[in-house]
């Protein structure tokens, strides 16, 4: 369903929805996606990091080494 119809539609769309529907809407002629809409959505599980550039080269990074003085960070250029 595109937006503008989502819109102009809310209140039949709503009571869709407590009707258990799930509704897909979309924005623009890409067809963007905008949102699901329904009653019984699932939130998607968090994808998992990994470490990336450091985790093939052996670099351990801790919380400590992210924490600069003033003078370190005036040499930054921060």
């Amino acid at each position: 369903m595109h937006i503008g119809e989502f819109k102009a539609r809310f209140s039949e769309v709503v009571e869709l929805i407590k009707n258990g529907a799930t509704i897909k809407v979309i924005k623009g002629k890409s067809g963007d996606l905008v949102g699901y809409f329904g009653k019984n959505l699932e939130p998607s599980a968090p994808a998992k990091r990994t470490l990336g550039f450091f985790n093939t080269q052996g670099a351990t990074i801790n919380q400590e080494d992210l924490q600069w003085s003033d003078q370190e960070l005036e040499e930054f250029g921060l």
